[in-house]
């Protein structure tokens, strides 16, 4: 089931890749989609083993949504647009997860930040986050994807910056764990997204 998940994975990939001679991709032939789907592995194997060893330590729960709210950053210049909203899932057989967001507001601009603890349901997210390790980047006229380095250890990070649009998003992965995602509207300058995630305890969450 899992080698199928990757094999679907990568199909997607490349799928996504050929829509456009525009777009540039890494994979452009089958041998690039078999190191594609190895890569893949490589990734959700690296985050198996650090579940494993979070699982011998007895942690194997997601955080309290209350405990994430923790993690919600102050973001320069932007107020609190109310307060934090959090909630926790469990699903029989798939595990659980816990979530907090908040919004920001600047005027017209618009900031929002999401933490997802998927330590109970990370074979869920794996295959998915995976991705985002890749080096995979696609660009068009309108929208320009590509995984960026925060300069931080066991983070990592994919952007999308709209190119005729005020807006962005930036997903961050922390520790094979956190999945933060980023949301700007207002603003497409990627500089703003990597100092609203910077300016949060990355470090912290990867070490969890």
């Amino acid at each position: 089931m899992k080698q199928l998940m990757l094999a679907i994975l990568a199909m997607s990939i490349l799928a996504g890749a050929c829509r456009s001679k525009e777009k540039k991709s890494p994979i452009e032939s089958l041998g690039d989609l078999k190191e594609a789907g190895e890569k893949i592995k490589e990734a959700t194997d690296a985050s198996t083993s650090k579940w494993e060893a979070r699982k011998a330590k007895g942690d194997t729960m997601a955080l309290p949504y209350k405990d994430l709210e923790a993690f919600l950053p102050e973001i320069s210049g932007y107020t609190k647009d109310g307060e934090p909203k959090g909630s926790q899932m469990s699903m029989p057989g798939m595990g659980s997860y816990s979530q907090a967001e908040q919004r920001y507001k600047n005027g017209d601009k618009e900031i929002k930040v999401e933490i997802v603890d998927y330590n109970a349901a990370f074979q869920m997210f794996s295959a998915a986050t995976a991705l985002y390790k890749m080096g995979y980047a696609t660009e068009d006229d309108n929208k320009k994807e590509a995984a960026s380095d925060l300069g931080i250890k066991d983070v990592s990070a994919y952007e999308s910056i709209y190119k005729k649009e005020q807006r962005g998003s930036l997903a961050v992965i922390a520790g094979d764990r956190f999945m933060i995602n980023i949301e700007s509207n207002g603003s497409n300058d990627p500089d703003l997204l990597h100092s609203v995630a910077k300016s949060m305890k990355l470090s912290e969450m990867a070490s969890k």
